[in-house]
């Protein structure tokens, strides 16, 4: 299932605002822009992918699987958030399970995530 595109952040405008205006936080593989929207009943993300990181094929590659990442985490994504997920220069080399551990440590961090219920005993 994909992500519907009305989810995308298309607009230069609105990386500027999230970066000038948002916080972020840097992991080992990626860095994430947070900033919170309250009149926004779901959440709304960008990717960036630099020209360091390699030639087109190895940044659609990477763009691909950080929209795999947030699209398995959809369900935990806290409503009323806009953020921007970087990628770093080593990103392109790391394992898939290591770019699903990297975004999910920082979200958590940043309150992106919701917190997971309490398993009963």
């Amino acid at each position: 299932m994909r992500l519907p595109s009305r989810l995308r952040l298309k607009e230069s405008r609105d990386f500027a605002v999230i970066k000038a205006q948002g916080r972020s936080l840097s992991g080992r593989y990626f860095v994430l822009a947070l900033l919170r929207d309250e009149a926004m009943a779901d959440f709304r993300f960008g990717l960036i992918t630099g020209k360091k990181l390699g030639n087109a094929v190895a940044r659609n590659r990477l763009r691909r699987q950080m929209r795999e990442i947030i699209r398995e985490n959809r369900a935990q994504i806290v409503p009323g958030m806009k953020f921007v997920t970087i990628a770093r220069w080593r990103s392109p080399e790391a394992e898939f399970s290591e770019l699903i551990e990297d975004w999910t440590r920082l979200a958590r961090r940043m309150g992106l995530l919701l917190k997971p219920a309490a398993s009963a005993p």
